[in-house]
């Protein structure tokens, strides 16, 4: 019991997708360190899996009350999955964890004890010794130094998604109207107080690995675009940049290469320039647009009308109803 709080609400919010090789072992770990907390509960969310995950989830969820699950419609993603998962967590606290089990679930208590004697709305864990991928660790380092250093965006740096969060917090983070959903970057736009902590990384138990170099990449370009204008500014002084220095150049030497050439950066600069106003202009539309960020198809727990794919079913129509979803009503 060292490094626990005395007393915990918890819930431990599990985001799985394709997960059918680990989703066990996971439950198994999972539940022997948050049920030491006897007011705790396991939320798994199923982001689409096409798998066997769900039918495990169910399963599980049939032997232990303490299990509720989430099951989207199609992959909407991580984000959406844990926006999900903080929306729907019931207990005072939140700690967010892999189903792959590379952040060891014993290592929660630490966190949750930093939260509750620090007074933190969020406290994330930082990975000691990570065991990903060099272009995974090398990804997260540059991107985090490029938004913070060079676009003044404001993040936990180096946290991870392994973290403990204060629940009524996480609510107001989900409901936040962003045209690009990304919790890190959200938090402290709403003044939350957060703080980061070492802990343990493992490698992965079983399984493949979701993020390739070009999902890292979107993502990205997702936080880089969508909580900082300064790209905009930065494209425009090197075009200006260029342009000047080209322009020197061909009246000072005269050359027709030298011509041809500041020709080509020119160009590059523009198509540069469109492409980054091609993003901003996505940004725009995807606020606009008014997609939900996910829908529910199935699950063990009350959904509210306006996430749950098949709401109409719920609907008093004076008719018989096709067969309801295995939920115990609807949230208001």
């Amino acid at each position: 019991m060292t490094g626990m709080p005395a007393v915990l609400s918890i819930t431990a919010m599990v985001p799985c997708y394709n997960e059918e090789e680990c989703i066990e072992r996971a439950y198994l770990e999972i539940s022997r360190e948050i049920y030491r907390y006897e007011d705790s509960e396991i939320l798994f969310v199923d982001d689409g899996s096409t798998d066997g995950t769900l039918d495990i989830i169910k399963r599980i969820a049939r032997e232990d009350p303490r299990v509720r699950y989430l099951s989207f419609a199609r992959n909407f993603g991580l984000e959406s999955a844990f926006t999900a998962g903080f929306a729907y967590a019931s207990k005072e606290w939140t700690v967010q964890l892999d189903a792959d089990l590379q952040s060891p679930p014993a290592e929660l208590h630490k966190l949750a004890r930093r939260a509750v004697e620090g007074g933190y709305d969020a406290v994330f864990a930082v990975r000691a010794g990570r065991q990903d991928p060099w272009y995974r660790r090398l990804g997260t380092i540059g991107h985090q130094a490029v938004a913070t250093r060079v676009l003044g965006i404001e993040l936990p740096v180096r946290a991870s998604v392994f973290r403990v969060v204060r629940t009524v917090v996480a609510h107001k983070v989900a409901d936040c109207e962003v045209s690009t959903p990304y919790f890190l970057a959200t938090l402290p736009l709403i003044g939350a107080r957060y703080t980061t902590v070492e802990t343990a990384h493992a490698a992965r138990v079983a399984g493949r690995a979701k993020w390739s170099l070009g999902k890292l990449f979107r993502h990205a370009a997702d936080l880089f675009v969508g909580f900082s204008y300064r790209p905009l500014a930065l494209i425009y002084l090197a075009a200006a940049a260029a342009a000047v220095g080209a322009g020197a150049l061909t009246l000072l030497r005269g050359d027709v290469r030298l011509l041809a050439t500041a020709s080509v950066l020119l160009h590059a600069f523009g198509l540069g320039a469109l492409a980054l106003l091609a993003r901003y202009l996505v940004r725009i539309m995807r606020g606009g647009e008014g997609l939900p960020r996910y829908q529910i198809r199935e699950a063990n727990v009350p959904v509210r009308p306006r996430d749950d794919l098949y709401a109409h079913r719920h609907a008093p129509t004076g008719r018989a109803a096709p067969a309801p979803l295995p939920q115990t009503g609807n949230l208001p």
